[in-house]
């Protein structure tokens, strides 16, 4: 019982330290926060994670034996199956990260990998928009303008209209932001109103507010299950902070 026991502490520690690495990977690097809440993954992921760690060390206890003939097996194909469900979950993890932050007409849109419109990503690649490349890693910050063609603009307000994809789903349309600066600055609203909002909802944030410079805004940031707050500089386009709060009254 005592080496079943160890041999339990074993596969556990093991488990928690790529769970560990399966952690950063997540919530620092495909989905830093508070974009995890803006998609709504933590706690499928999580759930998830805690599943793999403690089936496995389980199975590992109940099945380990000092000289039984098949240990070697059995064990191996405990941390097969484990593997397998680790990369499954972390596959969906990377197929689901948040790629772009689109800024078009007055807000942004969180856009997943799986939202991009595979025949206007190739339209971008083929026309060498360095703004449309994807990361593996952090969401890039763009914006999205018109069509400069008729009859493609007119393709896609039908196609959107149809529940196709629309302006933040098509590379093809995205731009640097800072050549959207005029436009960002037109939409977005001034710290007053955000601190309205915030005393409401959560004054916590109001000491950040306040040690912003005057050329800083805000616009709403619109994701698959909760709408935030994008803390923008004016003059630079450059993005401050993203809050989490919801920016409708």
């Amino acid at each position: 019982m005592k080496k079943r026991f160890y041999a339990f502490l074993i596969h556990l520690s093991l488990s928690s330290i790529i769970a560990g690495i399966a952690i950063i990977l997540v919530f620092f690097c495909w989905y830093p926060a508070p974009l995890h809440e803006a998609i709504g993954v933590t706690e499928i992921f999580l759930l998830l994670l805690a599943i793999d760690i403690t089936i496995g060390p389980m199975l590992t206890f109940l099945v380990y034996k000092p000289g039984k003939p098949s240990l070697k097996f059995d064990l191996s194909v405990i941390a097969l199956c484990q593997l397998i469900a680790l990369s499954y979950g972390m596959f969906t993890m990377f197929e689901g990260r948040p790629v772009f932050m689109v800024f078009s007409v007055d807000r942004f849109d969180v856009v997943r990998a799986l939202d991009i419109d595979a025949e206007s990503a190739k339209r971008a690649h083929d026309s060498g928009n360095l703004s449309a490349e994807m990361s593996w890693f952090r969401p890039q910050w763009v914006g999205a303008i018109n069509s400069p063609s008729s009859k493609r603009y007119d393709q896609i307000n039908l196609l959107s209209f149809q529940g196709g994809p629309d302006w933040p789903q098509l590379p093809e349309l995205y731009v640097p932001l800072e050549q959207l600066k005029e436009q960002i600055s037109a939409k977005s609203k001034s710290l007053e109103t955000l601190r309205t909002l915030l005393n409401n909802k959560k004054p916590e944030y109001i000491p950040l507010i306040n040690e912003q410079p005057s050329t800083a805004k805000w616009l709403p940031l619109h994701g698959r299950k909760k709408d935030m707050v994008v803390l923008v500089d004016t003059k630079s386009t450059s993005v401050i902070k993203i809050i989490d709060v919801d920016p409708w009254p």
